[in-house]
């Protein structure tokens, strides 16, 4: 077995897992040595996947967590992350979120194959929102313009120019259309505006952009490409594998980001595409001059440049490409041997079916644990001191309110002998009642 988990949970790099942000691309500089640096426990997995290989082989091989992996990983100097990816090809059971395997660009980049698996979903009611989000995609057209500039350093300097300018003239194509629509966008709040198209509109925008059902293939040859660290060429009559810079992993993002929605809303003759709606926001953020200054991205560890205390006030465009319908995402399952879903919610399972785009041979609604003559539903008004129980604000704040509820849960916990479950409206209740009744 093992057990799939982000950065964020499974990285023991003292200045990595340190950072508050920027882990991938952290990790992503000291894989590939830059700046003379390297990750010493990266250089260790080897360490950690041949320990439980030698459990397994003895038989004395069991079920782990999280936990046990990364402190085995800081006792032997391994790193817990690629460790668990390793230990992937031959394991028989593999634990991870729902998004490894909903989300086409983690499956990709965690190497997950699905073809002929048994893929088991457990509460499986929380499947449709993973499912949604899984497929959709926000960029920022600052996060554009960056990549488009990237694009164009890339081009001016020759670097596989073809590729690069292809891409560029995408990019380019999309920060005009974002800056073009900006003015028709409707005031939808305080500071805040919007305009909402259709995925079959905004098929019609990229066509005019010159992305065809037929060009897109194109384009993502020339993304393949980009992505490629070496490439031959022929030094003194012989060929030789050089590695070659490629774009920033910031750049890296938006552009797989865009080739994500752009594939579903191509796939199948755009069968897809009223499942998706495109959203451009326009909100304001206010930034301060004393941040620190990020803008070199190169950079292993970002000085701080210090200036004076002023806050200004920037427009922020925000493009979103929303998926309302989980059947989407769901489509990528299909060359799996079979999906399991359970959860103590799916009913009605028609519905639910009907909602993944996936029709379920055989399903089974077992009945519940707990008897109907154990279970009681009701309303009460008052507690035990004869004060009504009405939870609005006004009233949660009063100390008579709180008074009849811990009344009522001590006449409860005397009647029920073997605890109860409590639900309150809201987190600032509960800690008012919390402190309260300690």
């Amino acid at each position: 077995m093992t057990i799939l988990s982000s950065r964020d949970y499974t990285c023991i790099h003292p200045v990595v897992s340190s950072s508050s942000s920027n882990r991938n691309e952290l990790c992503v500089e000291l894989l590939e040595g830059k700046n003379g640096k390297s990750c010493l426990y990266y250089h260790g997995v080897h360490k950690l996947s041949e320990h439980y290989a030698l459990q397994s082989a003895h038989n004395t091989y069991q079920a782990w967590d999280i936990e046990d992996l990364v402190s085995l990983g800081k006792k032997l100097r391994a790193c817990p992350y690629f460790a668990a990816r390793e230990l992937m090809v031959g394991a028989d059971i593999v634990f991870c979120p729902y998004n490894y395997l909903l989300d086409p660009q983690i499956r990709e980049s965690m190497e997950i194959n699905l073809k002929g698996q048994v893929v088991i979903l457990d509460e499986a009611h929380n499947i449709e929102d993973s499912a949604r989000e899984a497929v959709s995609y926000s960029v920022t057209e600052s996060q554009l313009n960056a990549a488009r500039e990237e694009l164009d350093f890339m081009v001016n300097n020759n670097i596989r120019q073809k590729d690069h300018e292809q891409l560029r003239a995408m990019c380019c194509s999309l920060t005009n259309w974002l800056r073009e629509s900006s003015s028709q966008l409707v005031e939808t709040g305080y500071e805040t505006s919007c305009k909402v198209w259709s995925g079959k509109e905004m098929l019609n925008h990229f066509h005019e952009m010159g992305i065809t059902n037929i060009s897109f293939p194109i384009l993502q040859k020339h993304l393949s490409a980009v992505l490629e660290k070496e490439e031959k060429i022929s030094l003194f009559g012989k060929e030789e594998l050089v590695e070659i810079p490629i774009v920033s992993s910031a750049t890296q993002i938006v552009l797989k980001g865009l080739f994500m929605v752009l594939l579903y809303l191509f796939k199948d003759n755009s069968r897809f595409a009223d499942d998706y709606r495109v959203a451009l926001q326009q909100t304001y953020a206010w930034t301060n001059e004393n941040q620190p200054d990020v803008s070199d991205t190169s950079a292993f560890f970002t000085k701080t440049k210090h200036k004076r205390n002023l806050r200004h006030k920037t427009v922020v465009h925000m493009l979103n490409f929303w998926c309302l319908n989980p059947a989407v995402a769901f489509s990528d399952l299909n060359d799996v041997r079979t999906v399991v879903l359970t959860s103590g919610t799916l009913s009605p399972m028609d519905s639910f079916s009907s909602e993944l785009g996936v029709k379920f041979s055989i399903q089974l609604e077992a009945n519940h644990v707990i008897r109907n003559s154990q279970v009681w539903v009701g309303t009460i008004g008052a507690g035990p001191n004869g004060r009504k129980l009405c939870a609005t604000f006004q009233h949660t704040e009063t100390f008579e309110f709180q008074d009849e509820v811990g009344a009522l849960l001590l006449s409860v916990c005397q009647t029920v002998g073997q605890g109860i479950l409590c639900f309150l409206p809201s987190y600032k209740v509960r800690k008012s009642l919390f402190i309260f009744f300690l």
